[in-house]
Parts: C-alpha cells; sequence; structure tokens
C-alpha cells in the first residue's frame, strides 16, 4: 500500500525546518546582496526532493539525491534525518 505524503504532513520536521531555514537564508539582505540567493534556493529544492524520496520510501532516489547535494547542505541535511528517523535507519541507507 502506497503512503499518502499529506498524511505525514507532520513527520520529518527537522529536514523540514531545514528546508524553511534555506529558503529564509535565500531571502537575506546578505545573500540577496552577496549573490548567494541562487544557492541557497538551490540548496533547498535538493532537500526538498530528498524529504519527498523519504517520504515515498524511495531508497534509491534518496542515495541519488544525497550524493548529489553540495556537502554543507547534504551534511546538513543528513543531521536532520538522524534527528527524524534515528541514526540505524539513516546508515542502513
Amino acid at each position: 500500500m502506497k503512503k499518502d505524503i499529506n498524511i505525514e504532513e507532520n513527520k520529518m520536521q527537522n529536514l523540514r525546518n531545514l528546508i524553511k531555514d534555506l529558503e529564509n537564508q535565500a531571502k537575506s539582505k546578505w545573500a540577496i546582496k552577496e549573490d548567494m540567493a541562487d544557492m541557497y534556493n538551490q540548496d533547498a529544492r535538493d532537500t526538498e526532493i530528498l524529504l519527498h524520496a523519504i517520504l515515498a520510501e524511495k531508497i534509491d532516489l534518496v542515495i541519488t539525491s544525497l550524493s548529489k547535494m553540495d556537502t554543507l547542505p547534504r551534511d546538513n541535511a543528513v543531521l536532520a534525518i538522524i534527528e527524524d528517523k534515528g541514526a540505524v535507519w539513516t546508515m542502513e541507507i
């Protein structure tokens, strides 16, 4: 049975918070002035793809998404996933 992603709105809260933080950083005066807004927006999109892959239980897509992310956003995403899913689940992927 396929899970409805909408049912899991309150799951993966740390990863969702990371996405919001990245989106907010993209809107910051500093990011706009230093021409970094696009980078933060891309990191937010990459993290959102990762979130949807996790919720859909598409582990191959989770692994692929993580491997394509830049180092710092990937590390932050992994830490958020550990908080949301636990270390064992995260290590198994």
